[in-house]
């Protein structure tokens, strides 16, 4: 990946281009502003003098034009024609014909603003009928264009003083202003014209209107050309002032950039190269902005920099030595798991550590504590008969404070930076052996397993001496090899203890094979027990049964109320004794083997609706609402018909037997994606707790939280669930505590024959 990019715009470019925008932006703004302030108050001021102007006209050429005196309009219509910026100027009598019409012609030079008198240029003859037939007695204005001969309305006539909307259209503009001359008729006496002014208009009478009458119309013409002449000397003026301060701002905006970014570029350029390593070139501060404090900063950081990556090869060293110590120690937890041969063990690990960690010399000491004697069991680094010298050394461990004490008694590492000034604390014939070798300094530490002190583990460089690491790093392998001997020792004791546990084993299971026989006979025997008892008890309760409901029907004679109550509750009791044997007969055979499956293609909906016509007067003496709500197009099933029918009644009698009057019961079934049909029988009673859940499918388990009264022999559940598991179903249950049960089932479909 490329770490220095180019760069396709620099920051001066953007710096530049960003505040030119913004300079060209709010200079343009203005200018805009101040050319529509310009050309509003021209406009406006043409208005106001046309208004004027119109006014001005109609009251000093009103009598004039009532007597349609032409001189006199003419003198003071040529005054108004006068005026630059008039281009016609009409008096018009009472049906809109013109009276006085002067005009100074079209415009044929518009850069001189000169006009040819040969070419007349008049209002469309439209705008007298227009004002003639509007209701305003105030001045009118309309603005049209002209291009030759023809006319186009630009703005429409109407209050006085109001604005054209659009004034870009081509040709000459014309902004028309008329003002209709009104009064009452004039009252002419023996006076004659001189008592006109006295007549004209008379105080009105009271309760009575002025009759308004149009004498005439004066209609001047004024032309923008004069004003857009001013308007482009305007907008000419402030583009050339507009463009200069832009240039000015460019200039500067350029030369500030220049003087901001060249050292930041400098920084960049210094930046780069320490990027790529180059920590060598310091930066010269050239001011003491926030450009010179970056410029130090980066100084600073080079430097910074310079002793972390001093720091960083020193880390890599150490980090280097670490993982070769770390490979070293992986290398030896592989040897140690795989073999459990103490001496092949311990010799690979020697190897091992002396070949990758820089010892040259390692022994291993075995520690026996009853003998209070330590053996040198293998040595690495010394000649074959040193080593078989070594190994028939015994060092006697005794707790005077020499270095074998310290090790194999208190169980505590050596680190020895010199081996003379430790010598008085050495066995003599070790001490002999070490000299005899060239060991200057050592480090041992002990081998500890299970509070037990197995021995201890020495290693030497050599010639040079010995760390407080290398000793951090003898006990970390210490602890490797006392697990890896405790390891291989654990499992010879694990041998010879598996030779006599075969025999005890084989001991066992014989007597286990005895104790099953005997439990499977006396399994048999209670089934049998269970089956003859149940089959007895049948008959005598079927007996006791039909002379109570004899009783009760009164063919013993009339019975009183007590004796009626009591022998409600021997029926209650015997049909209950009657439900418990045959539940405990049909458990007999499912424990057996002897039940037998009639499998036959079943209906979903017979069977629920069966069930529940069954108990659906029981359920109403309880005044429950006991309901079938099946989904459309359930397949046929594969099934017992009774044994189902038998699963379908023990659910919807328990649901009776616990919701309390005014509840509900709803039987639901519904074909799932894996090809089961799912029942349900949900009730809004009481509830099962949530201990209670894991144990109710239990042979001969009854809830703590149910009643004594409604408590059965515990039966039901158990072979519900022994009857859906045997058509290859199952069966389950939700339930909260006050908020009612719902009891699942699942069984499989009729198999579709194949075609």
């Amino acid at each position: 990946m490329n770490a220095n990019p180019k760069l396709m715009f620099s920051l001066r470019t953007k710096l530049v281009v960003f505040i030119s925008l913004v300079i060209v932006g709010v200079c343009s703004g203005l200018s805009w502003f101040l050319v529509r302030q310009q050309a509003d108050s021209l406009n406006n001021s043409l208005v106001d003098h046309g208004l004027n102007l119109v006014r001005y006209l109609a009251h000093n050429s009103r009598y004039s034009l009532i007597t349609q005196d032409t001189d006199s309009l003419r003198r003071i219509l040529e005054g108004a024609l006068s005026v630059e910026e008039v281009v016609y100027v009409i008096a018009l009598d009472p049906q809109g014909h013109p009276i006085v019409a002067l005009t100074k012609g079209e415009l044929t030079e518009p850069r001189h603003a000169s006009r040819s008198s040969g070419l007349p240029l008049y209002p469309p003859a439209s705008l007298a009928q227009e004002i003639l037939s509007a209701s305003s007695e105030g001045p009118t204005m309309t603005v049209f264009t002209t291009v030759g001969q023809n006319y186009e309305i630009v703005s429409n006539r109407g209050k006085a003083g109001s604005m054209p909307s659009n004034l870009t259209q081509p040709g000459e503009t014309i902004y028309d202003f008329a003002l209709p001359i009104r009064g009452r008729p004039p009252e002419y006496s023996l006076l004659g014209p001189l008592s006109l002014e006295l007549q004209e208009a008379p105080q009105h009478q009271e309760g009575r209107n002025p009759i308004s009458q149009i004498y005439g119309i004066i209609q001047i013409g004024f032309t923008n050309s004069l004003m857009r002449q001013s308007l482009n000397t305007t907008i000419w003026n402030v583009a050339v002032i507009t463009l200069f301060i832009i240039l000015i701002g460019i200039t500067s905006t350029t030369l500030l950039a220049n003087q901001i970014i060249t050292p930041v570029r400098r920084l960049a350029t210094v930046a780069g190269r320490i990027a790529e390593g180059d920590l060598s070139s310091p930066v010269i501060p050239e001011s003491h902005d926030e450009v010179g404090q970056l410029t130090t900063s980066i100084n600073q950081m080079t430097t910074s920099l310079r002793q972390r990556e001093k720091a960083i090869s020193t880390y890599v060293e150490t980090i280097t030595r670490q993982v070769s110590q770390l490979a070293t120690l992986n290398q030896t937890g592989v040897a140690i798991t795989s073999t459990l041969n103490v001496e092949k063990l311990l010799s690979t690990v020697l190897q091992l550590l002396v070949e990758n960690l820089g010892f040259v010399r390692m022994v291993l000491v075995f520690f026996d504590s009853q003998q209070q004697t330590g053996t040198i069991s293998q040595v690495t680094g010394i000649s074959k008969e040193m080593e078989a010298q070594a190994k028939q050394i015994q060092i006697p461990i005794l707790d005077n404070g020499g270095i074998d004490a310290q090790l194999l008694i208190h169980g505590k590492s050596v680190l020895a930076p010199n081996l003379e000034k430790v010598a008085d604390r050495m066995n003599p014939h070790t001490l002999q052996i070490c000299r005899e070798v060239g060991v200057v300094s050592f480090v041992a530490a002990p081998l500890k397993s299970q509070n037990r002190i197995l021995g201890y583990l020495g290693a030497d460089r050599g010639a040079h001496p010995c760390t407080q690491e290398d000793l951090d790093l003898l006990m970390t392998i210490a602890n490797h090899v006392s697990i890896a001997i405790d390891n291989a020792s654990s499992y010879k004791k694990l041998e010879q203890l598996n030779l006599t546990l075969e025999q005890r084993v084989q001991d066992r299971t014989q007597a286990l094979e005895e104790a099953n026989e005997r439990l499977r006979e006396h399994d048999r025997l209670r089934s049998m027990f269970v089956s003859t008892v149940s089959h007895e008890l049948r008959t005598p309760m079927t007996s006791m049964k039909g002379l109570v409901e004899n009783m009760l029907d009164g063919l013993t004679g009339e019975l009183t109320d007590r004796q009626t109550f009591y022998l409600d509750r021997v029926k209650h009791n015997i049909e209950r004794l009657t439900r418990m044997s045959n539940e405990l007969l049909d458990l007999s055979r499912i424990e057996g083997g002897g039940m037998q499956l009639s499998r036959l293609p079943l209906s979903v909906k017979d069977l629920a609706t069966e069930a529940v016509d069954t108990l659906q007067p029981v359920a109403r003496e309880k005044s429950l609402s006991l309901t079938v709500q099946l989904e459309s197009g359930i397949p046929e099933i594969s099934g017992d018909r009774d044994k189902l029918h038998q699963v379908v009644t023990n659910l919807v009698n328990n649901a009776i037997k616990f919701t309390k009057p005014g509840g509900e019961i709803t039987l639901d079934g519904r074909l799932r994606n894996d090809g089961m049909v799912q029942i349900s029988v949900k009730d809004t009673g009481r509830g099962i707790p949530p201990k209670e859940l894991p144990h109710i499918f239990e042979r001969f388990y009854r809830g703590e939280s149910v009643g004594v009264e409604s408590r059965g022999a515990g039966l039901g559940l158990a072979i519900s669930k022994s009857l859906v598991e045997l058509h290859g179903g199952q069966i389950w249950v939700d339930s909260n505590p006050g908020e009612g049960s719902c009891f699942y089932f699942t069984l499989p479909i009729q198999p579709q024959p194949s075609s």
